[in-house]
């Protein structure tokens, strides 16, 4: 990353504000500040509330949330645009965290139950809201500042939490119900201080095809993360505080680690996908069978890998809506229900097979089937080999070659022109490859192919065999034809 990124834009004020929503998300999911028993939820038919219940409905009206948002970024287009939205999600976002924290005086009488489950369902709500108004603010900014605010929001949002969980619970409550109101008015800040980048399609016809790749990888990723959290309650014995901190500090090191490696490396999305990610996850599930404290180690392993990925996932989703030409929050939708459902579906179906009590098991019958270390053992084995195999699958998958698999997150567009960041993105949408794309954008400024092969520091037949391929691609028959296509495709020509 080009020095002074992380002073000119991640170190604003703006930047607490991203800050605050992490923060909040761990006090409320990973501390005990708000898990409480909720008498609703334990008589609910089906049972699968093993699982904390504010987790569950949480989670599932986040779902249901985010996938109405994506039918009204169809429809309307940027979801930043629609100005009462920040209000509503700070404020369905306040309204449940306090509802889950003070259920005994927010509703009297024989409706007091009923308090905690409606804040559950508010917080999934609002917080679906928060979170894709933040990754559509970033898909303008571009995968690196993207990066940037992730880490910086990350590390200022662990501090908040240690402080916020070390005060008297009455006062952490508070402050938690108040970091939405915090965190929009950040985002509204940022949202007045950036340049409006207009993209060449706001709304998108019905018939767009859905980021088939995204949609798989997020839910495979959401549902591994959700199949560790639904075993390990059935193991967590007296260590969920522990459990709590060492995940905090696995996340803090994933965000300090996927910027190094970034940075370092300059390894592109598979490879930080399927070599780095999802090795670690697999590596997590190998702990769970120990006793512990090493079954809540393997859970801060896993954690360290799913934060990896999901870093990962908020620095793609730029590159997808600048090169597919569509609006930021149609991808973070996309993106954000398939990670959320595929925990939502994992962690049920987890919790489903370890049942322990006896209600529990009676309702999903024959699903509770671990009973034993061994049977453990052999479930987390199992997800070891599926996780490996993906990984092999996806780093060995040809569409690398030609899909945003090849892309590197901190690649300096601000290095290139305004023409040759256009000429790379009509490249990428025509689908040609990383080499192919070169030779484009070199042949894109009328270079012949001895400069190009001296150039690129290939032979002549294999630059003959690029532009062969190139013009196959773009449906041209000469240079010349494919610079005048350039001109009147690309918005900034020469």
């Amino acid at each position: 990353m080009r020095k002074g990124v992380l002073d000119n834009l991640a170190w604003t004020p703006n930047v607490i504000g991203f800050a605050a929503h992490w923060a909040w998300i761990w006090c409320v999911f990973w501390s005990s500040l708000f898990y409480r028993e909720c008498v609703l939820l334990e008589d609910f038919a089906l049972g699968l509330f093993s699982l904390e219940p504010l987790w569950t409905l949480s989670l599932l009206s986040n779902v249901v949330a985010l996938a109405a948002l994506l039918l009204l970024s169809y429809f309307r287009g940027p979801l930043g645009d629609i100005r009462a939205l920040p209000f509503v999600a700070a404020l369905c976002t306040a309204a449940g965290t306090f509802l889950i924290s003070h259920p005994a005086i927010t509703l009297f009488g024989g409706l007091a139950y009923l308090s905690y489950p409606c804040g559950a369902v508010l917080t999934g709500v609002g917080s679906a809201v928060i979170v894709v108004l933040w990754g559509e603010a970033l898909t303008l900014l571009g995968a690196r500042y993207t990066i940037a605010y992730s880490v910086v929001a990350l590390l200022l949002g662990s501090v908040a939490y240690l402080f916020i969980t070390s005060i008297p619970p009455d006062f952490a409550q508070s402050i938690t119900a108040l970091l939405p109101f915090v965190g929009m008015f950040f985002f509204l800040r940022l949202k007045r201080s950036m340049p409006r980048r207009s993209f060449r399609l706001w709304k998108i016809p019905l018939s767009t095809s859905p980021p088939l790749r995204l949609i798989a990888i997020s839910l495979f990723f959401g549902a591994s993360f959700g199949i560790m959290k639904g075993l390990f309650v059935m193991n967590e014995g007296g260590n969920i505080e522990l459990r709590d901190m060492l995940n905090i500090f696995a996340i803090v090191l994933g965000s300090i680690a996927i910027y190094a490696t970034m940075k370092t490396f300059r390894m592109d999305f598979d490879h930080l996908t399927y070599q780095i990610a999802l090795p670690l996850m697999a590596a997590g599930f190998l702990f769970l069978p120990l006793h512990e404290p090493f079954n809540v180690i393997g859970t801060a392993v896993h954690q360290f890998g799913y934060q990896y990925f999901y870093i990962v996932l908020w620095a793609l989703w730029p590159v997808l809506a600048r090169y597919g030409a569509v609006p930021g929050g149609w991808v973070v939708c996309w993106g954000m229900a398939s990670i959320q459902l595929g925990q939502l579906v994992g962690s049920l179906l987890s919790a489903g097979l370890t049942a322990g009590s006896a209600g529990a098991a009676d309702l999903v019958g024959a699903a509770a089937i671990i009973s034993s270390d061994f049977d453990l053992a052999m479930l987390a084995a199992i997800a070891v080999f599926v996780i490996l195999l993906v990984s092999l699958f996806g780093l060995g998958n040809s569409s690398a070659e030609t899909g945003w698999g090849f892309l590197k997150p901190i690649e300096d567009d601000e290095q290139r022109s305004p023409f040759e960041q256009d000429c790379m993105r009509m490249a990428r949408s025509c689908g040609l490859t990383q080499r192919e794309s070169e030779v484009f954008l070199l042949l894109a400024k009328g270079r012949n192919r001895a400069y190009i092969s001296e150039d690129l520091v290939i032979s002549d037949e294999t630059v003959k065999t690029h532009i062969k391929n190139i013009y196959r691609k773009t449906g041209v028959h000469s240079q010349q034809e494919m610079i005048d296509l350039i001109e009147l495709d690309l918005p900034n020509p020469h």
